[in-house]
């Protein structure tokens, strides 16, 4: 019984194919009629193995006509509609939102309205029954609901005052064997589903979650200029999507309800669809896997290392995690539990992994010490703790690369893991300005991906801000420069910012333009007390020589350092005594 065709596809007379072509079917369906009799009865056992395994997982064994039905089913539900592409940018959009404030619960609310498993069904069926034509138009729309997806969640992004790398979207963006076991089990699960016909719209959640958030993930990492974010996503969402497909694909074959083998289109053209396809969805799948290989090996070497470098006795390695990295050289972030603490632990594990290896582990080791079982037991559990509550896979910054990229010794660091941020305090550099500090937390931050650099710049007991520059006389003389150290607004803002004031005080200019600077502050956050210039200070603050007709820059001071307890009682005292002493001149006056 033939597949019959659905609204818009050429029927017999129509859309006939080239001579070249209907030759090149003839001779390839000529050459699959006249088979050798060893490939006819590999046929009849691999039909009997194929039942067989089928009743042993529980799978229905479809009648012609029932799996003729349900392939005409997927193909038509897995066709491109307007409500497709509807569904598709609310999903994305939902999801979008979700991981952008780390909720889970919306995150799984948007699968509920995602529509990706029709097609993905689709192709999967397309590939059971090596038909290129349908994996072609299945393509179509994975791809069109795809790209609404990364369109979506970039254009959110923009839109969106909060872009902070969240737990959820940096557990999008790289695979891993759990992504990858997931991806393939919601497969299994939608196949099965698909075949008995049952329970689709749940198994369509699982499904979308292993698909939808990776695609919004890749328009976050391009919204917010992140390209290592969204290769990761779309390599994870390329590997989810063929482990699905496959998935399906098996599912299908060992149910009856692809297309027999004896029916299948044998034409060039499809062929060549066919295997463009299977080496598009085979190549991210081969690499993740390959991916995951290799931090096998490296995850292996490192625990045996790390329990030798700590002494091995005593010594429990309760988390670690390998990362690798396609420009760089692996990561390990450990946590180990030992009786002892051993010294430069790090860098003798790195040296027994070189040398078991042959390549180089940079390993960030933390170590917890504990006397005895109860107090491991403790440290274990507040060490998983700790990672839940900041929600990341990795919990460790490059404090190495960010000492490189800062290029100054730092007298601490310290993070901020929630936010993914790290803060950094230097010691003071000779001759450097407050502009180099900025200059180089910019440059620290682009050295590092997934965190956040904020760099302490060396407290001083004020700022002077250049509000307004200096003009010329006219007569062709050069305008009155302003003081050296004079910074502009915004740096002093980003200064300010960094040391974490709330309360600052400001003189040196007149009130209205200490009024613009002081509303310039407040919306950073930072309190502001005006102090008004008196006679004798606007005269100190004059220039002593200046050109007839030149108008002096405008600067104003910001006091940092707030009186101290006995500043505040001497100045307290001075105003009693004062007070005093005017109360007594004027009842002698009297």
């Amino acid at each position: 019984m033939p597949d019959a065709r659905l609204p818009g596809q050429p029927g017999p007379g129509e859309g006939r194919p080239f001579p070249q072509q209907e030759e090149d079917k003839g001779r390839l369906n000529e050459m699959w009629r006249n088979r050798p009799q060893w490939v006819r009865r590999g046929e009849a056992v691999f039909h009997l193995m194929r039942i067989k395994f089928a009743r042993a997982i529980l799978l229905p064994q479809l009648t012609p006509d029932l799996a003729f039905d349900l392939r005409q089913t997927v193909r038509k539900e897995g066709q491109l509609t307007r409500g497709y592409i509807l569904m598709c940018a609310l999903a994305a959009g939902i999801a979008t939102l979700g991981l952008l404030q780390s909720s889970t619960a919306v995150v799984i609310g948007a699968m509920l309205v995602s529509p990706l498993m029709s097609p993905i069904a689709a192709m999967g069926f397309g590939f059971a029954s090596l038909d290129g034509h349908r994996i072609r138009d299945a393509i179509k729309v994975v791809a069109i609901g795809a790209g609404i997806g990364i369109l979506t969640g970039m254009l959110l992004t923009w839109l969106s005052p909060i872009r902070n790398a969240t737990p959820e979207i940096l557990a999008r963006t790289e695979p891993n064997l759990l992504d990858l076991a997931v991806a393939l089990f919601s497969g299994i699960a939608g196949g099965y589903s698909t075949v008995i016909g049952k329970g689709g719209t749940a198994i369509g959640v699982a499904i979308a979650t292993a698909l939808m958030p990776p695609l919004t993930v890749i328009g976050y990492g391009i919204g917010v200029f992140q390209p290592m974010f969204a290769m990761g996503a779309l390599l994870l969402f390329l590997t989810n999507l063929a482990a699905i497909t496959f998935a399906f694909a098996v599912i299908a074959r060992l149910s009856g309800a692809a297309r027999p083998l004896g029916r299948v289109e044998l034409t060039p053209r499809y062929i060549a669809i066919l295997i463009a396809a299977f080496l598009a969805l085979a190549t991210p799948l081969s690499m993740t896997l390959m991916k995951l290989s290799n931090e096998a090996r490296i995850r292996t070497a490192a625990r045996s290392a790390i329990v030798e470098a700590c002494g091995n006795q005593g010594v429990t390695v309760a988390q670690l995690d390998v990362k690798t990295s396609v420009f760089g050289a692996p990561t390990v972030d450990a946590l180990v539990i030992a009786r002892n603490y051993t010294t430069n632990a790090a860098e003798q594990a790195e040296g027994l992994i070189r040398q078991t290896l042959g390549e180089n582990v940079e390993i960030n080791l933390q170590q917890v010490l504990a006397a005895d079982v109860q107090a491991q037991t403790r440290a274990m559990v507040d060490a998983a703790m700790e990672r839940t509550a900041a929600g990341i896979a990795a919990d460790v910054p490059p404090f190495q690369t960010i000492r490189q990229a800062i290029g100054l010794p730092t007298r601490s660091l310290w993070t901020d893991r929630a936010q993914r941020m790290v803060y950094a305090e230097p010691v003071p550099a000779p001759g450097w300005t407050l502009a180099d500090y900025r200059a180089v937390e910019q440059q620290a931050t682009k050295a590092v991906s997934g965190w956040t650099v904020r760099l302490v710049p060396p407290p001083q007991p004020n700022l002077t801000v250049l509000l307004r520059q200096g003009a010329a006389a006219g007569d062709g003389q050069d305008a009155p420069k302003p003081p050296e150290n004079a910074i502009s607004t915004d740096l002093a803002v980003w200064t300010l910012t960094r040391w974490g004031m709330s309360k600052v005080s400001l003189s040196g200019a007149d009130e209205p333009a200490l009024t613009i600077l002081s509303k310039q502050l407040s919306d950073a956050g930072i309190a502001a007390h005006i102090i008004a210039p008196t006679t004798e200070t606007e005269a100190s603050m004059r220039p002593k020589a200046q050109t007839a007709g030149a108008e002096p820059p405008m600067v104003a001071t910001i006091g940092i350092y707030a009186q101290s307890p006995s500043q505040e009682a001497a100045a307290k005292a001075a105003a009693e005594k004062a007070a005093a002493e005017k109360a007594e001149t004027a009842a002698q006056a009297e």
